[in-house]
């Protein structure tokens, strides 16, 4: 594994490459940390170079502590798939989470950078029917958080705080990542004008859950596949295999040549 830091509007985003093999940047949710996808990572570069990356304020990588920008957030991932294969600057993106809203956000944005997309359980909470209520409960979480702290607003999203590498990861998801994910709403029709491949997903072990039904929305939107992948909302961090095996499945069948 080699690891490699690009700087970009402000902040040096660090990055790991593992494998060889068309580019694969796997973009990080809940906090952005990469380490979560180390599992995934090593499963797949047996097939594909893939790049896990600190998200700017994250891990290894730096930046101001400043409002979440999500276009900022899609610039980010280009700088660092530019930087892992100048030549080409293209990749397959997988986005999980709020990586996932950051994926859709690329590909309707930036779609010269990529050639496939999958994503995974991204909110897209107004997409659903019970849009007002969704949305209505993650300002709830986030004033939760305000009066209350980390814990009780963790809880309110069947969370923790071990769930991330640190308490401040925790903190800074919540103060300044979790609302601006949770209220924003992907550019379906822009992504689908784009031409790009895609593929939305959910786990099969929270199918009725609120991101496994903005999931199938998604896919109607933009007339494309939706699948179950092995596990929950963190399928690829307890079942790193069965889920690898999965998403290199969905991968081959939406290569363009």
């Amino acid at each position: 594994m080699g690891t490699h830091t690009v700087r970009h509007e402000g902040a040096d985003l660090t990055y790991d490459l593992r494998g060889a093999g068309p580019l694969l940047l796997l973009i990080a949710g809940l906090g952005g940390d990469a380490a979560r996808y180390a599992g995934l990572a090593e499963q797949l570069s047996d097939d594909y170079t893939v790049v896990t990356y600190d998200r700017r304020r994250t891990g290894r990588s730096t930046g101001r502590d400043t409002d979440f920008d999500l276009a900022q957030q899609a610039r980010d991932a280009a700088a660092v798939i530019r930087s892992a294969r100048p030549a080409t600057a293209r990749a397959v993106v997988f986005g999980q989470g709020g990586g996932g809203s950051i994926a859709f956000e690329l590909a309707a944005h930036q779609p010269d950078v990529v050639t496939e997309l999958v994503v995974h359980d991204a909110p897209s909470l107004a997409l659903l029917p019970d849009a007002p209520q969704r949305l209505a409960f993650a300002r709830q979480v986030r004033t939760t958080y305000t009066q209350r702290g980390a814990v009780p607003a963790l809880e309110l999203l069947g969370a923790s705080p071990a769930d991330f590498p640190e308490p401040a990861a925790a903190d800074y998801f919540l103060r300044r990542e979790f609302l601006p994910i949770a209220l924003s709403t992907p550019d379906l029709d822009a992504v689908r004008r784009t031409g790009i491949p895609v593929v939305t997903a959910a786990g099969a072990g929270n199918r009725d859950a609120c991101h496994a039904q903005a999931a199938r929305l998604q896919a109607e939107h933009l007339a494309c596949r939706y699948v179950e992948f092995p596990g929950d909302h963190l399928g690829f961090v307890s079942e790193p295999g069965p889920f690898a095996d999965a998403l290199a499945k969905e991968l081959a069948g939406l290569r363009r040549p």
